[in-house]
């Protein structure tokens, strides 16, 4: 009696067909929801003040808004106070720093998982964009609290937060997608990254108003930095309870889709080496 040797070959998978990866990573939904939830338990585990992170990170940055840009270097927040003013962008620009950060180490952090179980490898990165959904709505409730002790201006437009998080959810994951699948290749994007956000911040109508930038370069602006157009957008709807520009936020939807496009062509271009490398 002879043994016979049964050869195994397991082959990457790339589908043509947007709707067939669209199905197979809704059929891996609870997948990425425990990504998520591992994700806020790991950065949590063993602080002492838990997720009141997300409330003492934007508090700390707008005391120091408060006197480098404000006092020192006397921006104004136009239609209400400067504190409320730079509230309102901080909380959803912390959403963007920390989903861009956990979401480019995903996949490393990972490794193990990705080498021996399959799931659809943008899993653990659409997981980490989720989880900072916890930290923005700690931060959204903070917003609605002390923006009227501010001098801000609340009304009905502060449901516009809903779809303006879901535009910075769709960047950031772009964003993530590109960084993460860089990230497994080249280990130096981890070293860049914190750089690449402060620089990021600075670059956003965070510490001052869109109206700094001439109205003529507005749109280029924005089209360079789809984040642009829709802080401004939390800035008009929590603190001046005004609609968001819809021109500029049209035009930071379109390309952040455009972003999270080419994020996930990128990302599965990529993805059949991801296994060996890390």
């Amino acid at each position: 009696m002879t043994a016979t040797a049964i050869e195994l070959v397991i082959e990457s998978t790339n589908y043509t067909r947007p709707r067939d990866r669209a199905r197979e990573l809704w059929a891996f939904r609870e997948v990425v929801l425990a990504f998520a939830e591992r994700n806020i338990r790991v950065k949590y585990k063993q602080a002492v003040l838990g997720v009141l992170w997300a409330v003492l990170q934007p508090l700390i940055f707008l005391g120091i808004f408060m006197v480098v840009f404000g006092r020192m270097g006397n921006i104004s927040g136009g239609a209400t106070s400067y504190p409320a003013f730079a509230l309102a962008a901080l909380v959803p620009w912390f959403f963007v720093q920390t989903a861009v950060t956990f979401g480019a180490q995903a996949l490393l952090m990972d490794s193990a998982l990705l080498r021996k179980v399959y799931f659809p490898r943008e899993a653990p990165v659409i997981g980490a964009v989720l989880s900072a959904g916890l930290d923005f709505a700690v931060g959204f409730v903070l917003l609605l609290v002390l923006e009227p002790l501010l001098g801000g201006h609340l009304s009905w437009n502060l449901l516009m937060a809903v779809p303006l998080w879901l535009v910075l959810a769709v960047l950031t994951t772009g964003v993530s997608l590109i960084l993460g699948a860089l990230n497994v290749y080249y280990r130096d994007f981890r070293f860049v990254l914190p750089v690449v956000l402060q620089l990021w911040m600075f670059g956003s109508p965070v510490a001052y108003p869109l109206s700094a930038v001439h109205a003529e370069w507005r749109g280029a602006y924005v089209l360079l930095n789809p984040a642009a157009g829709v802080l401004d957008g939390f800035r008009r709807a929590l603190a001046e309870g005004r609609l968001p520009d819809l021109g500029l936020l049209g035009l930071s939807t379109a390309v952040s889709c455009l972003v999270a496009w080419f994020g996930y062509w990128l990302f599965k271009r990529m993805e059949p080496g991801f296994a060996d490398v890390v």
